[in-house]
């Protein structure tokens, strides 16, 4: 079983789709700052569709793509209690083949994290400006290095959610000789007289900030800005935890 797919259950009924719907809320004045009307979207690694269906609603026409059917699954099910069409598809962001070309495209919750090599963020990117229309945006977000660090020594190990009916155990380990974290993931989902046991382990590697620009200048596109904070469009320092980058086509 690949990540997301038993995780998905828990990943779409806990906490983590709150990010993204934040990041919908604080996107519409970020493009209107930045000048930009885009119609058409395309969201990488959309997972359970929070983001992508409330853009949506907002009256784009969106696109979303996942590499777990898992989570595919999730996200067609809330864009039909939303009411709204969202083109949804299974798909790895190192491979992106699309036909159209996008206004937008986006990608959250360090998802680009979860690339462990340099050559497959390169990949990401080339396919990115690919998508993109002349003149089009791309917003992304990154843990750091920093934070990934972080995890690891003061939540070695958390109780993520704890209800009556979901247990969630996470362990974070960090090799620093790689920048590659690792997270243990251990869910336990009640059903009727007896419990589901998940466990997943995930990936993330941290990239410095030269790294993804390298990445980005190899690929055509121009940095327009780089936050510790979307919302307050803070400038990063050595102890962000994450990063925002508006790069351009």
């Amino acid at each position: 079983m690949g990540i997301y797919e038993g995780f998905a259950q828990f990943f779409a009924k806990g906490n983590y789709p709150a990010y993204s719907q934040r990041v919908a809320d604080a996107l519409p004045s970020l493009l209107q700052e930045l000048g930009s009307k885009p119609q058409a979207i395309l969201d990488i690694a959309c997972g359970e569709g929070t983001f992508a269906v409330a853009m949506a609603k907002g009256g784009f026409r969106v696109t979303g793509i996942d590499q777990s059917a898992a989570m595919l699954q999730f996200a067609e099910e809330k864009a039909r209690r939303e009411g709204v069409r969202v083109s949804f598809h299974e798909q790895d962001m190192r491979h992106l083949s699309f036909e159209q070309q996008f206004d937008l495209v986006t990608c959250w919750f360090d998802s680009l994290n979860y690339l462990l090599d340099l050559k497959d963020v390169r990949a990401t990117f080339d396919g990115v400006a690919r998508a993109l229309r002349p003149t089009g945006l791309f917003i992304f977000d990154v843990n750091t290095i920093y934070r990934l660090n972080l995890l690891a020594r003061r939540y070695a190990c958390v109780v993520e959610r704890e209800t009556p009916d979901v247990f969630q155990v996470h362990r974070h380990t960090y090799d620093a000789e790689r920048n590659i974290a690792t997270f243990h993931i251990v869910d336990f989902a009640k059903e009727r007289d007896h419990w589901n046991r998940v466990e997943e382990v995930h990936h993330e590697r941290g990239y410095t900030p030269e790294e993804l620009r390298t990445c980005l200048r190899d690929a055509r596109l121009r940095e327009r800005a780089c936050w510790e904070k979307l919302q307050e469009r803070c400038p990063p320092t050595p102890k962000s935890r994450r990063l925002y980058f508006v790069v351009q086509k």
